[in-house]
């Protein structure tokens, strides 16, 4: 290389390292004005944004109160429940199972519980496999958990399947399967089990073995008991009051806890490295992510298996809600961006105001 050529490359590679620098710079600045903003003009008690390109992570941002009582402010280690952006995580552990050839994507999954199956009724229970489960086109009961309080007992997995939780009742069929789109956190509690009785292992053990420590979310659990009390940030209510923490048999559906530096290494599983390959490929090949991605029947074109695809801002994402929790995740596929938004609060719109702030400031950019 003459040192014409390499004056030439350096000069290139500080000019775009100095404008990228630049752009993050931009970026800290409209956060930290307007985060402040949107939090003092709502009941929202706190909020952690992390946000990656590629497998670069570009920065985290910390706002408000994990514990008004005690000052204690949000940091990288502050600890939310994340709702239904549980589900997401639980299907990638779950096509583990898929990938190493345990379960069939669209083989009924009563052929592989063992501990109670999904009881036929009007409608044949061999049409529920864990491809309509994971799509909510089912045909499964229970659209939600409302979680229980510290002093209630907390049901088995089983006992919750059969109706003892704090949602609507018995997970069963009440429509007939792949003819529609029915949101149903009970058919990821069927997942929970299925993976239970496949693997041979606890819930949250195999999570941690397959998905979290691979991606090196080592601040993260689907089992409440592995978080140190301290780092959980307290939950508040819409009007800003703290609530009761809420707990859950049914985690896969709705009992994640983690961080946001921690999450939003979750969401890089989906976007490329340089070579062009998903990051998550170190869990599953690329084949399954791209197939478990793509939209599913029967979904008006919004799911994939588990994520929302959002075809206007070319973006796979999910969002959740747990009393005294809202999360927000979300790769922009065709900029390589992701970012996840975490609020100790059941102020949900407060995280719909930012996504609209980070989707306009990254489709400028």
């Amino acid at each position: 290389m003459s040192k014409l050529t390499f004056l030439i490359i350096f000069f290139i590679s500080s000019f775009s390292l100095y404008a990228e620098q630049t752009k993050n710079l931009e970026f800290a600045d409209m956060l930290n004005k307007e985060i402040p903003l949107i939090l003092e003009n709502s009941k929202a008690r706190g909020i952690a944004i992390s946000i990656v390109h590629g497998k670069d992570v570009i920065g985290s941002y910390y706002y408000g109160y994990a514990d008004i009582d005690k000052s204690t402010p949000i940091t990288r280690e502050t600890v939310f429940n994340v709702g239904s952006v549980s589900k997401v995580i639980t299907a990638w552990g779950v096509m583990k199972l898929v990938e190493q050839g345990k379960i069939n994507l669209d083989k009924p999954v009563n052929d592989y519980l063992k501990r109670w199956k999904i009881p036929n009724s009007q409608f044949d229970s061999s049409k529920v496999t864990l491809r309509n489960i994971l799509s909510h086109t089912s045909g499964l009961s229970l659209s939600g958990y409302n979680g229980l309080s510290a002093e209630d007992p907390l049901p088995t997995l089983v006992e919750s399947l059969e109706g003892n939780n704090s949602g609507d009742g018995p997970v069963k069929i009440i429509h007939e399967p792949n003819t529609k789109w029915s949101y149903s956190g009970g058919g990821y509690t069927v997942v929970q089990l299925l993976i239970e009785d496949v693997s041979n292992q606890s819930f949250s053990d195999f999570m941690a073995n397959n998905v979290l420590i691979p991606l090196g979310m080592t601040e993260s659990s689907f089992d409440i008991t592995n978080i140190p009390q301290a780092k959980l940030a307290r939950p508040y209510d819409e009007n800003g009051n703290q609530t009761p923490m809420v707990y859950f048999t049914e985690t896969a559906a709705a009992g994640f806890l983690t961080t946001a530096d921690d999450l939003v290494k979750f969401n890089q599983a989906v976007l490329k490295n340089d070579k062009g390959n998903y990051i998550g490929s170190n869990i599953l090949s690329n084949k399954i992510i791209a197939d478990m991605i793509q939209v599913q029947p029967h979904t008006g074109g919004r799911w994939s298996m588990s994520y929302v695809v959002d075809t206007e801002n070319s973006s796979l994402g999910f969002a959740g809600f747990n009393r005294g929790w809202t999360s927000l995740t979300r790769a922009v596929i065709d900029k390589n961006i992701g970012y996840v938004i975490l609020n100790n609060s059941s102020v949900g719109g407060v995280n719909n105001e930012i996504d609209q702030l980070l989707l306009s400031f990254i489709s400028g950019n």
